[in-house]
């Protein structure tokens, strides 16, 4: 989570960019609060399957497939 006073800045995108560049799968997947799935799907995650609960919290899944040979970020 980032905070408030840093939010708008683009540190969540950077994070995010960095984190899908070094992975080493087709597919990255997230279990996304509903507040952020709009979010997700700005950087090219899509939904997949029915929002869910564990632990109390709402998630949606989700997942971005990659090509390995260049990752449009979304920048």
């Amino acid at each position: 989570m980032i905070s408030p006073e840093r939010q708008k800045e683009g540190v969540g995108r950077k994070l995010l960019s960095s984190a899908i560049n070094y992975a080493k799968v087709e597919t990255v997947t997230v279990s996304a609060s509903l507040s952020s799935v709009s979010a997700y799907e700005k950087y090219g995650f899509e939904c997949k399957g029915e929002a869910s609960e564990s632990a109390g919290l709402t998630y949606q899944p989700m997942e971005i497939k990659l090509n390995k040979t260049g990752h449009d970020d979304g920048s």
